[in-house]
């Protein structure tokens, strides 16, 4: 099997000094992530704060209840808590835990990738996987992301043993990485169809082994568990990210799938996101000469054929990855196909770097033929700074702040109140999106002021609403969007004659109004 060279060690080390300052930046600095990012953190600042009970996540805008929501298992906020307790809240610490997560993913990747490429193309894969931007954004983001992917890649890999091994303990640490998998972000669960495919396409015999089934109902028990406690913190304390019990829903639909929209928004994703621009090309000619090649695994070298690693080739688990990812992606195409899901596509991230490996030395190849040696390795430095380019971009964009009007909430908020305070906090999402229930709740201001209360969507401003979470022990109402309170409007005549305004967002970049001290 392939090893590791100095070049790829070379390239592994910049990533991770990237990454490790990106860590060091504002959280809310990279645009479209702050959200999840800001309920994360408060989950790790509250089991920290109010007791390790790993059973019983606390989020901030569950009003004057103790916050218990429905969840994914809270496994990195947990681990993050922990350092809490050790060193004091510092979100650095978070994010270096996803860190950690993703370098397991690469080194599972690695294991996986030297198994069923010719070691050239193998390294070049772990280079594409390092050098690709979701490494970077969701690498150091205080995000579940780099965990579930780190589990992901352990059970294909375990899966990948299992296959060429065929020993009942390999099986056993798939199905184990698959639960743990599936517990972190039930989406994963989309790979038990990356493994049915894989054993149907290349080892259809053993399909008639009850072993397989076993293992593949024991991986499902503990997050089927999970999700039923979950679903009862839901009915409880009325508070959810929309796992399984509703509050908000992800499934595609007729007319979304339809859609042009549909069909370009996960395609931008992929491109940008996963494949870096550059990459996607070089995954379709990686493909196309894996396939030539589909025949060649008889072969003894490198040089002539390809040299398949124990007689199994990568092409298998790719069409079985993109098959499961294509159902995937049109079964949560709600999220998939726009800003809100592009975490979503964190699963392409093996296949895709797989792919781009072996086109890379497609390439090499063709101007290895034309060039002489230092030309060669000058076009591979070429192609990694232009795999690593929408990386970098990433890291840039990571550096500045972008709490924006957030921000400005936060420290108004802070500044007229105390950490007992409930705060009634508006947002512009609604309680309904194009038909189907929103998780409209909005952490960040919560998160960044260190205050709890209620999240107040867009179309529940009214008289009735505002004065029922007064009477709920509301003591202040956040506005961050003027057109949410328009002059003139129902709640604003009623603020007018049953609130003090503190602070305008003219003056201070965000409303706040005392709801019990009333102006004269």
């Amino acid at each position: 099997m392939a090893r590791l060279t100095w070049w790829v060690l070379a390239i592994a080390a910049v990533v991770i000094a990237l990454s490790i300052a990106r860590a060091f930046a504002p959280m809310t600095a990279y645009p479209g992530d702050i959200w999840r990012q800001s309920d994360t953190a408060t989950i790790a600042r509250n089991f920290a704060a109010n007791g390790m009970n790993i059973f019983f996540p606390q989020i901030n805008w569950g009003g004057a209840g103790p916050g218990y929501v429905e969840a994914e298992f809270q496994l990195m906020p947990w681990l993050t808590a922990l350092t809490y307790l050790v060193f004091g809240e510092h979100i650095v610490l978070g994010r270096l835990i996803s860190l950690a997560f993703m370098l397991l993913a690469a080194a599972a990747f690695w294991g996986l990738a030297r198994r069923l490429l010719p070691a050239t193309a193998a390294r070049w894969a772990l280079a594409a996987f390092l050098l690709s931007p979701a490494f970077m954004r969701w690498g150091t983001a205080f995000m579940p992301e780099a965990t579930v992917l780190a589990f992901y890649l352990l059970a294909l890999l375990g899966f990948c043993r299992w296959l060429q091994e065929d020993r009942p303990i390999l099986l056993v640490w798939a199905a184990a990485a698959t639960s743990a998998a599936a517990l972190v972000k039930p989406t994963s669960l989309h790979i038990g169809l990356v493994i049915g495919l894989w054993v149907a396409f290349i080892a259809r015999d053993r399909l008639r082994r009850p072993s397989l089934y076993v293992a593949g109902v024991a991986a499902l028990v503990a997050p089927v568990l999970w999700l039923r406690h979950a679903a009862g913190l839901h009915a409880t304390y009325g508070n959810t990210f929309g796992v399984i019990s509703g509050g908000d829903s992800k499934w595609g639909s007729l007319s979304l799938w339809l859609s042009p929209a549909f069909y370009l928004g996960n395609f931008r994703t992929e491109t940008i996101f996963i494949y870096g621009l550059v990459g996607l090309p070089l995954a379709v000619l990686g493909v196309l000469w894996l396939w030539r090649r589909r025949s060649s695994r008889r072969a003894t070298s490198e040089a002539s054929a390809g040299a398949w690693s124990a007689g199994v080739s990568p092409l298998p688990l790719l069409g079985a990855g993109a098959i499961a990812l294509t159902l995937y992606y049109f079964a949560a195409g709600r999220y998939t196909s726009t800003d809100l899901g592009i975490q979503y596509h964190v699963y392409s991230l093996p296949y895709a770097a797989m792919a781009v490996g072996a086109g890379i030395v497609v390439a090499l190849g063709w101007a290895r033929a034309r060039l002489n040696g230092p030309a060669t390795v000058g076009a591979g430095a070429v192609l990694a700074v232009l795999l690593g380019a929408q990386g970098v971009n990433v890291f840039a964009q990571s550096l500045q702040d972008r709490a924006g009007v957030f921000g400005s909430c936060a420290i108004a908020l802070d500044a007229v109140s105390t950490p007992s305070d409930l705060a009634v906090v508006s947002t512009t999402s609604r309680t309904v999106e194009d038909g189907v229930t929103n998780n409209y709740q909005e952490p960040i201001v919560f998160f960044l002021a260190d205050r709890k209360g209620w999240s107040l969507p867009a179309d529940r401003h009214t008289p009735e609403e505002v004065a029922r979470l007064r009477a709920a022990g509301a003591r202040f109402l956040v506005v961050g969007d003027r057109q949410l309170v328009p002059t003139g409007g129902p709640l604003a005549a009623w603020l007018a004659d049953n609130a003090s305004q503190l602070r305008s967002i003219e003056q201070d970049g965000c409303g706040v109004w005392d709801l019990v001290a009333v102006a004269e």
